[in-house]
C-alpha cells in the first residue's frame, strides 16, 4: 500500500455509544494509490470532559512540547521571540486597578496569576478559554499550565468560599459610602445537569434556559464590585433580597442602591431600608400617586429655578422639581422631571401612527395589531350615500397631549437635589455596558460549561476580566479622542500586539523589535517604557539595549 498526497491532520470527535464518552482523534486523509481510493488514518489524542472541553492525553502533550523546542528538519533554536506589546499595556492596567494584591491575598499567588493570565486572553481575544494555551505561550506566559484540562481544574477550585474571600477584600477596598449601581441580567446556557439553569423571564428574549446574574458596580468609578449567580426562575425581588443579605454579611454598610423600575415595590424599599441601605429608584408610570403628584406641579415645573442640563444631551434641557414626604420607610424626596423634547417626540410619534391608522381604516384594511389605537382615537361611520367615514376623536388626542408623556418621578431617601438624583440614575447605563461586555466581548452570551462548579469559576474569571476591561476603557476614555487618533480599546490592543522582545541563546541582553509610529504613540500616551533607536523612552533612567544594527538602520 502506498500513501501519497497526505493531507494535514484534523481533530475529529467520535462518540462511543457504549460508555457515552466522546473521544478525540487526529484524522489524516490520504490517497491509497494501490486501491485507488481515499482513506483515513486516525490516532486517539484524548476525550471531551464533563463540561465538553478537550482533555488531551499524554501522547498529545508530549508531542506538542517536542514541537515547541525543535523545528522539523532543523537544529536547536537560537532565539526566542515573545509578543510583548499587549503585555506591557495590560501590566499597567492591572497594576493601576490594584487587582492583583487582592486576588493574591484571597486566592493565593499561583491561582491569582493564572486568573489574570486568562483575563488578559479574554480582554484581547474574547474567545473560549480552552483556546488560551497557544496565545499565552506566544506572549511568554505559562500556557503549558493552562491547557484545557488544567483550566477546568482551576475553574472548579474557585469555590464559593474562595470567591467570598475575594469579594470581601475587593468591596472593602473599592466600595465607598456612596451610590452603587445594581441590575440583573439573564445568561442563557446549554447545560443539562446544572440546577441553576432554569426557565424564567429572559431579558434577551431567548428561548434557552438561563441563570440570573446580579451585578453591583461603583457609581463614581464604574468599577465592578460584586456579582452573584442565581437560578434562572427567580423573580427580581428574591434576587434583591439575596443581594442585600450578601452585602450585610460582607460588611458593606451605608450605600445607596440605584435600580430600575422593576425593583420598585413597598416591600423592596422597606427591605433596603431595613438592611441599613438607601435607594434611588424611578417610579412605575401607572401608579396613582405619581400621576397625582405630576398634576400638582404640571403648571409650575417650567421655571428658571428648575432647569437642568440633560445628562444624555448637552444641547438640551429638562426641568426638575422636588417634593418631600415621610413614608413608611422613612424620609423620602420625590423628584418630578419633565423633558419637553421627549414630550414633542412622543406626540409626533403618535401623530404618525394615527395618520397611518386613518389610512388603514379608510381602505377598510385595519390590521389586528392596531386595534387599541382604532378604538381609542377613531370613530368609523358607514352611510349608504356617503359611504365609509373615519373621524378622529379630538378629545382623546387632547388627553394624550395634556397627559403624562415626558414626565417621570424618581424616589430616593439619599439625594435631596433633583439634578444629582438624576445624575445617579443616568449612570445606570454603565452597568448595562458591563452586561453587554460580558455577553458580547467576553464569550458569556451562551454558557457552554455544564457543571455548577465550572460555571461558577467561569463567571469569576469573567468578572475579573470585566474589572481589567473597565480600567482599560477608563484610561482610554481619559485620553482625548483626537490625541489617540480616535482609536478604541480594541484598536489599541491590536496595534501594539506585534511589538516583541527577542532573546538569543547565550547572550545577556535581549533586543526589541522596531516599534511602529502607532505603537510609539500609544506607549507615550500610557507612559509605557519602550525602545526606539537604541534609547529607552518613558523610563526615569534611559538605558541602551543591544540593538540589532540592521533593525536600527531600517528604522532610520
Amino acid at each position: 500500500m502506498k500513501n501519497d498526497s497526505a493531507a494535514k491532520p484534523k481533530i475529529i470527535q467520535v462518540p462511543n455509544k457504549k460508555n457515552g464518552v466522546t473521544y478525540l482523534y487526529e484524522d489524516t486523509a490520504f490517497w491509497n494509490s494501490d486501491k485507488k481510493r481515499g482513506e483515513h488514518k486516525r490516532k486517539c489524542i484524548g476525550r471531551l470532559d464533563a463540561d465538553g472541553n478537550p482533555s488531551y492525553n499524554e501522547y498529545y502533550h508530549t508531542r506538542q512540547e517536542a514541537s515547541k523546542t525543535v523545528l522539523p528538519d532543523s537544529g536547536p533554536l537560537v532565539s526566542t521571540t515573545t509578543l510583548m506589546g499587549q503585555n506591557l499595556l495590560l501590566d499597567k492596567i492591572v497594576r493601576d486597578s490594584a487587582l492583583r494584591p487582592v486576588l493574591k491575598e484571597a486566592l493565593g499567588e499561583a491561582d491569582a496569576d493564572k486568573i489574570l493570565q486568562l483575563a488578559r486572553f479574554s480582554v484581547c481575544e474574547g474567545r473560549a478559554l480552552s483556546r488560551a494555551e497557544d496565545w499565552l505561550d506566544d506572549r511568554g506566559l505559562d500556557g503549558g499550565a493552562l491547557y484545557s484540562q488544567r483550566i477546568t481544574e482551576l475553574l472548579r477550585s474557585l469555590t464559593d468560599d474562595r470567591r467570598n474571600s475575594f469579594f470581601k477584600l475587593w468591596l472593602a477596598k473599592q466600595a465607598r459610602k456612596s451610590a452603587i449601581l445594581f441590575d440583573i441580567t439573564s445568561i442563557s446556557s446549554y447545560a443539562r445537569h446544572n440546577s441553576y439553569v432554569e426557565r424564567g423571564y429572559n431579558r434577551d428574549h431567548g428561548n434557552l434556559k438561563q441563570i440570573n446574574l446580579g451585578l453591583l458596580s461603583a457609581h463614581t468609578s464604574n468599577v465592578p464590585l460584586w456579582y452573584s449567580e442565581l437560578p434562572g426562575s427567580l423573580a427580581d425581588s428574591v434576587v434583591l433580597d439575596h443581594v442585600l443579605e450578601s452585602l450585610d454579611k460582607l460588611g458593606v454598610k451605608s450605600i445607596t442602591l440605584v435600580g430600575d423600575r422593576g425593583f420598585y415595590s413597598d416591600s423592596n424599599l422597606k427591605n433596603i431600608v431595613g438592611k441599613g441601605q438607601k435607594f434611588t429608584i424611578p417610579v412605575p408610570s401607572n401608579l396613582k400617586w405619581q400621576k397625582e403628584l405630576i398634576d400638582t406641579v404640571r403648571d409650575s415645573i417650567r421655571r428658571p429655578a428648575n432647569i437642568i442640563r440633560n445628562p444624555d444631551d448637552d444641547n438640551s434641557y429638562i426641568y426638575g422639581i422636588t417634593d418631600y414626604k415621610t413614608e413608611e420607610y422613612g424620609r423620602t424626596w420625590r423628584h418630578v422631571y419633565f423633558d419637553p423634547v421627549k414630550k414633542e417626540q412622543d406626540v409626533a410619534a403618535l401623530m404618525l401612527k394615527l395618520r397611518a391608522c386613518e389610512e388603514e381604516l379608510v381602505r377598510d384594511e385595519p390590521p389586528e395589531k392596531h386595534k387599541s389605537l382604532y378604538e381609542t382615537y377613531f370613530e368609523v361611520k358607514e352611510t349608504p350615500k356617503r359611504g365609509r367615514k373615519v373621524l378622529l376623536r379630538e378629545d382623546a388626542v387632547d388627553a394624550f397631549i395634556k397627559g403624562y408623556s415626558g414626565f417621570w418621578v424618581i424616589l430616593t431617601n439619599s439625594e435631596k437635589d433633583a439634578s444629582k438624583a438624576l445624575e445617579h440614575y443616568n449612570k445606570r447605563g454603565d452597568i448595562e455596558l458591563h452586561f453587554d461586555d460580558m455577553k458580547n466581548l467576553l464569550d458569556c452570551d451562551r454558557l457552554n460549561v455544564h457543571s455548577e462548579a465550572t460555571m461558577k469559576g467561569r463567571l469569576l474569571v469573567n468578572f475579573i476580566t470585566l474589572i481589567v476591561l473597565t480600567e482599560l476603557r477608563r484610561q482610554v476614555c481619559a485620553i482625548k479622542p483626537k490625541d489617540r487618533c480616535y482609536w478604541d480599546t480594541k484598536s489599541i490592543l491590536n496595534k501594539v500586539n506585534t511589538y516583541s522582545r527577542i532573546h538569543f541563546t547565550g547572550t545577556y541582553k535581549d533586543i526589541w523589535t522596531v516599534p511602529t509610529k502607532a505603537q510609539r504613540k500609544i506607549f507615550d500616551l500610557f507612559g509605557i517604557k519602550y525602545f526606539w533607536k537604541g534609547v529607552g523612552f518613558n523610563n526615569p533612567e534611559p538605558d541602551k539595549p543591544d540593538w540589532d544594527v540592521q533593525a536600527d538602520k531600517d528604522a532610520t
